[in-house]
């Protein structure tokens, strides 16, 4: 379970404002939002830590190849093809509840309480949006994937009611002993998800809205 995107972005500067009486003063280029600033908040899962595999998306990837090689060609191919889409900046953060279960690397057997949230900055907000459908279908969210959700008695939100914008999608689910929660969502240039395995839903929530908060 995983993916991101990215692709080279400039920085928009801002026009040079004119002075009077002597001392020049202009407007400093806008600096954009990193997806470490928006994925990479401990505090928005109390009592639990980050695991070592957080980072780049490459930082993620190299810690996978070692010890999932077959999950690791998988996201490879995911990252790639979110490159193509136009992603430049990339973040994933893995919190656990006890750092015997970090590495989880997306197997659906998690034990105890493991959160992933993946940040993809894309060039640009266009970009991100066309993306979000295509993406969809990595995060096991597709049109098919929300269907066999529901019919296995899970709680699919997708728009304004997730309070996520209008490109976005939240589940839950309890199954074989595991509940998993997990939104997804395109917000100005990025596209942000969060993996949740044994987490309270309403904290699931609260921590994708904090996340939300921090897009700029």
């Amino acid at each position: 379970m995983n993916r991101l995107t990215v692709l080279a972005c400039a920085l928009l500067l801002a026009a040079c404002g004119g002075s009077t009486g002597g001392s020049g003063s202009g407007s400093q280029p806008k600096q954009e939002t990193s997806a470490q600033s928006v994925a990479s908040n401990s505090s928005d899962f109390p009592g639990m830590q980050k695991c070592p595999e957080s980072g780049s998306w490459d930082n993620y990837l190299k810690a996978e190849q070692a010890k999932d090689p077959t999950q690791f060609q998988s996201d490879k191919s995911d990252w790639d093809s979110l490159k193509a889409a136009g992603a430049n900046d990339s973040y994933v953060g893995v919190y656990a509840d006890d750092s015997s279960h970090c590495g989880n690397f997306g197997s659906d057997q998690a034990t105890g309480k493991i959160v992933d949230v993946y940040a993809v900055r894309f060039k640009d907000s266009s970009s991100a949006s066309a993306n979000f459908k295509t993406n969809s279908k990595d995060f096991h969210l597709s049109d098919s994937d929300l269907q066999s959700i529901k019919s296995a008695g899970g709680k699919v939100d997708q728009g304004a009611t997730t309070g996520l914008g209008d490109n976005s999608v939240a589940v839950s689910l309890a199954i074989a002993g595991t509940s998993f929660y997990i939104a997804f969502w395109q917000n100005r240039q990025f596209e942000v998800a969060i993996i949740a395995y044994n987490l309270v839903v309403a904290d699931g929530q609260a921590a994708s809205k904090k996340i939300n908060d921090r897009i700029h």
